[in-house]
């Protein structure tokens, strides 16, 4: 396992800790890595890291590859990488505009707190259910019918589908916490591959926020990952936000900022 966590590195971690749950293919060379879903239409499961320096005809491919598969062509650039202000300029010229901003965090300086919920991993049907309504409630997805979680959105239906074929898999831990009136509150995922872990789907039910639920959580899936002889733990979230302060006061710290273009 690579220690030097390069743009190229942490993209290929995230491709195997996220292959077969939503990405499903990917192809890399010297130029970039593609990463693609087929059940997924959404671009951020549908993306290109651009890893040196690029030229017109690597844009045009890419977007040619993207228009062949139906996607919405999406584009990363690392702001630490060499050629990022060459990289920036063509794909700006060529008439991509900046969508997102995330940073990549590693878990350094681990802080631990003290758990009073019950807290689980989702093993079963009312489990899942229970998590999918966290999930939905934090993220505000459309829902027809909460009861049953029929999702309104085609995206975030894909997307939950695909979370419910990820249980049970021997690398994917869905957590749940219960506060101290048996209600589900809040969740977070755990992937794990090699020894390498990446966290997704952290999220609280509204009107649940800052109660310290979701810190209760994250700090039962960091000694679930140790547990299980976990090296390097991962996250990515919005740059200069809320979260990354919160992240940082888990004791993650930024490892590299990356640009997300899309035409």
């Amino acid at each position: 396992m690579e220690k030097e966590f390069k743009c190229s590195t942490c993209w290929n971690m995230q491709y195997e800790l996220l292959k077969d749950v939503f990405f499903d293919s990917k192809e890399e060379n010297e130029d970039y890595i593609l990463c693609t879903s087929k059940v997924i239409d959404d671009y951020f499961w549908n993306t290109a890291y651009l890893k040196t320096k690029t030229i017109e005809d690597i844009i045009s491919d890419l977007g040619n590859k993207f228009k062949k598969i139906n996607r919405i062509p999406s584009l990363y650039i690392g702001r630490d990488d060499k050629y990022y202000e060459n990289n920036r300029k063509l794909i700006l010229d060529k008439g991509y505009k900046l969508n997102d901003t995330d940073v990549y965090m590693l878990l350094i300086d681990y802080k631990d707190v003290e758990i009073n919920m019950n807290i689980k991993v989702v093993e079963n049907e009312k489990e899942y259910n229970d998590f999918m309504k966290v999930l939905a409630s934090a993220y505000n997805d459309t829902i027809e019918n909460s009861a049953e979680n029929v999702y309104a959105d085609s995206i975030t239906k894909c997307y939950y589908d695909a979370i419910k074929k990820s249980m049970n898999n021997n690398k994917t831990y869905h957590i749940i916490g219960y506060n101290e009136d048996n209600i589900p509150v809040s969740v977070a995922t755990l992937n794990m591959v090699d020894g390498v872990g990446g966290i997704n789907n952290v999220g609280t039910a509204q009107g649940f926020w800052n109660k310290g639920y979701s810190k209760q959580v994250l700090t039962y899936l960091i000694k679930l990952f140790k547990q299980n002889n976990g090296e390097f733990l991962l996250l990515s979230t919005e740059y200069h936000t809320k979260n990354q302060k919160y992240y940082e006061k888990l004791g993650f710290k930024e490892m590299y900022v990356m640009e997300q273009y899309m035409k």
